[in-house]
């Protein structure tokens, strides 16, 4: 991969785009916004002999030995729930639909589910602190950021997490109206969880990724938390951890793909990218992108089209594979069926999927301007 010199926006122009005219995407009330954008080149106890079960407590399901025989009503005798002990249990044994909360240890580790197979698991962040809590609907405080919308499924199903960030002058409900209820269904259904960022609440306390002050590269702090919290207490696939967003959310995908390489799997900037490619963290992983834009119509101040295929080119420059789709619709007017064509590339794309299953070509329901770089 190329290393290019980072370039960040001074104080005074970032200012005088927030004051002068407001930037990237829509605020809330739908109506099209202004941008300058400048981007910054258990250890566990041995099972019992087989042909000895153990009987099952009142809401714990029993483990079964492959090639035995379900134990019957009369096999073995009755366990003693006086002789359990939480602390030298198997999680990976314990099937947390069954099991009765009240009569689990506080002080256990969290069950997670198995990671999605075939791959390199991802090194993530360590938790600092205490975590927040998961609940749909809800807005959380997390490592100095003041509002994070979270939509949340049902835990321990091994969902998906994806970071998404709004444009300038819009806010974290962005995400319920530029992501397709299908999108949004199917990775709530899957017991996912979508974080999205409302860019006024940020912490502010480190550079910026798109010049607008739109997002701040301290949240991704904040992100970094919420990935190893919802792995941890979720039961999130610390393997299928992806980020999108729009214009200024779009350029704080690709500066969150280059500078979280070491966990975020893949990405799906929408008229985003970044203006000068910028190192990646971890030169070992090169994150999938999918990038949509409206090609020459997608113009605020620069070209979303050119900030698009900067990033793109630096990803396939360093090995990565990379989707273009030109919907030649204007700024961050992504067609539904391109948004949906997104989920389906970062599903496909979990933590080191390599090579990709789109090398050979793209599914034929993705919209024909797509084309694989």
């Amino acid at each position: 991969m190329v290393e290019t010199t980072r370039i960040w926006v001074s104080v005074a122009t970032a200012a005088a785009c927030v004051i002068g005219s407001a930037c990237g995407g829509e605020s809330d009330s739908g109506q099209m916004e202004q941008a300058f954008v400048v981007v910054p080149a258990a250890g566990a106890t041995a099972p019992p002999p087989q042909g000895t079960p153990m009987q099952p407590t009142t809401g714990m399901t029993p483990v079964q030995q492959p090639g035995q025989t379900p134990p019957g009503p009369t096999q073995g005798p009755p366990m003693d729930p006086a002789s359990m002990d939480p602390a030298t249990m198997d999680p990976a044994t314990m099937d947390p639909a069954t099991m009765d909360p009240a009569t689990m240890d506080p002080d256990m580790t969290p069950m997670q589910p198995p990671v999605s197979s075939d791959g390199p698991v991802p090194q993530l962040p360590e938790i600092s602190g205490e975590c927040p809590q998961f609940v749909d609907g809800s807005s959380i405080s997390v490592a100095g950021h003041g509002s994070v919308l979270i939509l949340a499924g049902p835990a321990g199903m091994g969902g998906p997490l994806l970071f998404y960030w709004h444009g300038t002058g819009g806010s974290s409900s962005e995400a319920t109206r530029t992501l397709p209820a299908s999108v949004r269904n199917d990775i709530l259904s899957s017991g996912g969880i979508i974080a999205s960022f409302n860019g006024r609440d940020s912490s502010g306390t480190d550079r910026d990724c798109s010049g607008t002050a739109a997002h701040n590269m301290a949240d991704f702090l904040a992100a970094d938390q919420i990935a190893a919290c919802a792995v941890r207490d979720h039961g999130i696939d610390p393997r299928r951890i992806y980020s999108t967003g729009c214009s200024a959310g779009g350029l704080q995908t690709g500066c969150m793909a280059n500078t979280r390489s070491s966990y975020i799997a893949a990405v799906a900037p929408n008229s985003g990218g970044v203006v000068f490619s910028q190192p990646l963290e971890d030169p070992a992983h090169v994150p999938a992108a999918f990038t949509m834009h409206g090609g020459t119509g997608d113009n605020v101040i620069v070209n979303f089209g050119d900030t698009s295929r900067t990033f793109g080119n630096a990803i396939s420059g360093a090995g990565g594979f990379w989707v273009e789709c030109n919907h030649m619709m204007g700024h961050c007017r992504t067609p539904s069926d391109l948004q949906e064509a997104a989920w389906e590339f970062l599903k496909a794309h979990p933590f080191g999927t390599t090579p990709s299953p789109y090398e050979p070509g793209l599914p034929a329901s993705f919209p024909s301007y797509c084309e694989v770089h």
